[in-house]
Parts: structure tokens; C-alpha cells; sequence
């Protein structure tokens, strides 16, 4: 019995196809994807742990927690870090560990609670906080749905701490300083601070804002950068 050979095309039909399911299995299984992916699973479910935490601390005393209480430095500054792993003092009301994955620079979490200002001194935080934002820095692939505030691949933050991604908040938290859309930089070779947006625009390779810093007003860029009010 005479078995019928495969012909060229079909033989390349069957390769292309082992192709592309070898592609689809290497990006599956690429350990850099997984790890990223567990790492951002792990930083959403700390926000909100420390979310429903700082709900009971707020039920139990009226207030939310002062920077002093919850964070790295020790200091009453707002917008301040948060990894409990690095904290000399514990928070009492966070029954297991906040702290990113990778523990390290900017990855730490942003805790931001109410400030007021005071004349001759500048911003300070209340004595009776009474709402707070989360921050994080996610690793994998911009997904729209994790996303209702609008922050992109790092449009999130406050004053002076920006480049965050992912963000929980308290009740009656304000939402117009979450997210800005329009952001700035400085370039020194025509001493002047140029728009760029949005956010991923502007992090991106070839932009002229690309690996400078950006600020969310072209006021606080001038200011930066030595230049008249602008």
C-alpha cells in the first residue's frame, strides 16, 4: 500500500502551526510574566487588606492613622512610604505584613491622608485624618478594567510622589488629585518645561520627556528647575 506524501505546502502549513503554539507556550510560561503577574496579585490584595484595616482603626477612633503611626520614616510628612518589614514601631490594627514584594526605592507603598495648611509653615497633616489613598506600582501588563481612576502605566500619586499605577482609597477620599492628564518636564537645551500626555507618552523611548522628571503642573516645574513663575 502506497502512503501518500506530504506536499510542500502542507509541510509548511504544519510548521507555521507549531510556530506559533510554541510562541504562545514560551509566553505562557515565561517565568518573568508569571512572577510579575504574582507580584501585582499580592500588592492588590495588601492595599486592600490595609484598606479594611485602616477602615477599623478609623471605627474604633474617629480618625484615620497619622504617618508617624503607619510609616517608614517615622515622620509626620504626607505622602509617606509604607512596608512594615522595614517599621522600628507596628501598627497594631495591620495583622499581617504591608510591604511590596520587591521592598525597595519607589516600590514601597504611598500612604497620602488629609493635610491642611498652615501659614508660615506649609502643609501639614491634620490631627484627625479623615480619609487616605494607597498607592502601588504594578509590574505587568496595563489592564483598563484594574484601572477606574485613570492612572495608566504610572499617571497616579501625589505631590512630589507620581509614577504609581494602582491606587484604593478611603471613603470620601478627593479624586481630582489622583490622576493627573497632563504632565511636564524640563529641557535644558531650551531652558524651558514642555507639556507631554499623557503619562505613558511621556515614559516612553523617543519622547523628549523620556528619563527626565515630570510633574503634573508646568508651575511646579519651573519652580524645580530654577525658572521664573510660569
Amino acid at each position: 500500500m502506497k502512503h501518500k506524501a506530504f506536499t510542500l505546502m502542507e509541510l509548511l502549513i504544519v510548521v507555521s502551526v507549531m510556530a506559533v503554539l510554541f510562541a504562545g507556550l514560551i509566553l505562557l510560561i515565561n517565568p518573568i510574566t508569571i512572577i510579575n503577574r504574582g507580584n501585582d496579585v499580592a500588592r492588590k490584595k495588601d492595599l486592600d487588606d490595609a484598606k479594611k484595616m485602616l477602615e477599623e482603626y478609623m471605627a474604633d477612633t474617629g480618625c484615620y492613622p497619622q504617618p508617624t503611626q503607619i510609616c517608614i520614616n517615622g515622620n509626620n510628612t504626607s505622602p509617606c512610604n509604607i512596608c512594615t518589614k522595614q517599621q522600628s514601631a507596628q501598627f497594631s490594627y495591620f495583622a499581617k505584613d504591608i510591604c511590596d514584594p520587591k521592598q525597595g526605592g519607589s516600590l514601597h507603598y504611598l500612604y497620602k491622608t488629609e493635610t491642611a495648611l498652615v501659614p508660615g509653615v506649609g502643609y501639614e497633616v491634620k490631627a484627625c485624618p479623615k480619609w487616605f489613598y494607597l498607592f502601588s506600582v504594578l509590574d505587568s501588563a496595563y489592564i483598563a478594567a484594574d484601572d477606574p481612576w485613570g492612572c495608566k502605566k504610572g499617571g497616579c500619586g501625589v505631590s512630589p510622589s507620581y509614577g504609581y499605577s494602582y491606587v484604593v482609597t478611603s471613603p470620601g477620599a478627593p479624586t481630582d488629585a489622583i490622576a493627573s492628564v497632563n504632565w511636564y518636564c524640563y529641557l535644558s537645551q531650551f531652558d524651558r518645561c514642555v507639556q507631554c500626555t499623557p503619562y505613558e507618552n511621556c515614559t516612553s523611548q523617543g519622547n523628549a520627556c523620556y528619563g527626565k522628571d515630570l510633574y503634573p503642573v508646568r508651575s511646579s516645574c519651573c519652580s524645580a528647575n530654577g525658572l521664573p513663575p510660569c
